[in-house]
């Protein structure tokens, strides 16, 4: 008699929580920007294809944009402005992505789109002289035509859909006999189009890029092996 001894694949689902570093990059790149930190909740469906190979399908809550600095002397060292410039995009991301597993370790690659939710657009002024605030100013506080007119303009201008590449690396390993599987995931993803509909030139486009830590787990069905015995 002989005892051959497999592991069913399944289709599982997981949910994932993470941190967010986001840019936006072109030929012409933002000098004296800040990337935005947010956070990026999720939730997987990974569906077997081959042996340790995984199609995976996600829907990723991803804060992203920039936040923008210009400093400015006007009259020698006495007078000085700081003007900061936020742009946030909060997008909702589906990532289809093939998914390989290395024993503990896996990759995966693949395009992802997207669907801007949320959008913050606001300029932040601050004068001073020597050490003391003379003016401030607030573009989200601004009920004048010049502070609506501002802080629509990204918003307007903003392109409502993206499109890109998404790579990631991680680490899964199960949780004793349960059925969870725990991951720790680092990935990178560039957005392929401009943030804005219509960007001034090609040299300004601007376009998305996301470094991603995240942790979550798997829910695993079949996890334990079955045999099979021939005579």
């Amino acid at each position: 008699m002989l005892a051959v001894t497999g592991y069913a694949q399944s289709t599982n689902i997981g949910f994932s929580m993470g941190a967010n570093f986001t840019n936006l990059v072109g030929r012409n790149r933002i000098a004296d920007s800040d990337p935005r930190i947010g956070v990026c909740p999720g939730f997987h469906v990974e569906f077997p294809l081959a042996y340790l190979s995984y199609l995976e399908v996600s829907a990723i809550y991803s804060q992203q944009g920039v936040r923008i600095y210009s400093d400015e002397f006007p009259v020698k060292n006495y007078i000085r402005e700081k003007t900061t410039i936020t742009r946030y995009v909060d997008y909702v991301n589906i990532p289809v992505l093939w998914k390989q597993e290395f024993g503990d370790l896996y990759a995966k690659i693949g395009p992802y789109a997207s669907l801007a939710m949320k959008a913050v657009s606001k300029k932040v002024s601050q004068t001073t002289y020597g050490r003391d605030s003379i003016v401030d100013y607030d573009s989200s506080t601004d009920t004048t035509e010049i502070g609506r007119t501002y802080n629509q303009s990204f918003i307007n201008s903003l392109r409502q859909f993206d499109v890109g590449a998404s790579m990631n690396v991680g680490f899964r390993t199960s949780l004793g006999r349960s059925n969870f599987d725990f991951f720790i995931e680092a990935s990178y993803k560039i957005g392929f189009f401009s943030v804005e509909e219509n960007p001034r030139t090609k040299a300004d486009a601007l376009r998305n890029q996301v470094f991603s830590v995240t942790a979550g787990f798997f829910i695993v069905n079949n996890r334990r092996s079955t045999t099979y015995r021939r005579r």
